[in-house]
């Protein structure tokens, strides 16, 4: 098995996050686009808006494997998972639980208790649901995107951790 190294995204990577998010999203996540969804989305997900988002204090961690990036996570406010992406040919290698625990280990270091909070992907909603994740709404419809809004107690995140 590949040694994966987790770290901290710096400005300079965010092209190859760009890349990595967007060829996935075109491949995997097709069903949860309407009309011009997709190009929403990869407009989101652009060099200039990952900068964006690294400048305005979310936090990105990328998983890497042979100096290259296979893997991304993204958190706002140290609450909110907003990216959480694997390379397609990188699935089932446990490298997306890699990145969670790493991210929110980092998070829970900046804060306490609460809930962690996503929009998940019909794609990944079993993932996060075997997470701990629980649906707090149906899906939703915004901008030509398909989501549904999750969360999971801090609490049970350690209780998880602890077992």
């Amino acid at each position: 098995m590949q040694h994966i190294e987790i770290r901290k995204a710096f400005a300079k990577d965010s092209g190859e996050i760009s890349q990595l998010i967007s060829r996935n999203a075109k491949s995997l996540l097709i069903d949860d686009f309407e009309s011009d969804g997709l190009d929403f989305f990869l407009s989101t997900v652009s060099q200039s808006a990952i900068a964006d988002y690294m400048d305005q204090g979310f936090i990105y961690l990328v998983a890497q494997a042979n100096q290259e990036i296979v893997g991304v996570a993204a958190i706002k406010d140290h609450r909110h998972l907003f990216h959480l992406f694997v390379d397609k040919c990188h699935h089932k290698k446990g490298i997306a639980k890699k990145l969670w625990l790493a991210i929110s280990e980092f998070s829970l270091a900046q804060r306490s208790g609460g809930v962690f909070t996503l929009n998940s992907t019909s794609y990944a909603l079993a993932v996060y649901e075997r997470w701990g994740f629980v649906k707090t709404e149906e899906e939703q419809l915004r901008q030509g995107i398909r989501y549904t809004p999750m969360e999971l107690a801090v609490e049970e995140l350690l209780l998880q951790a602890n077992a």
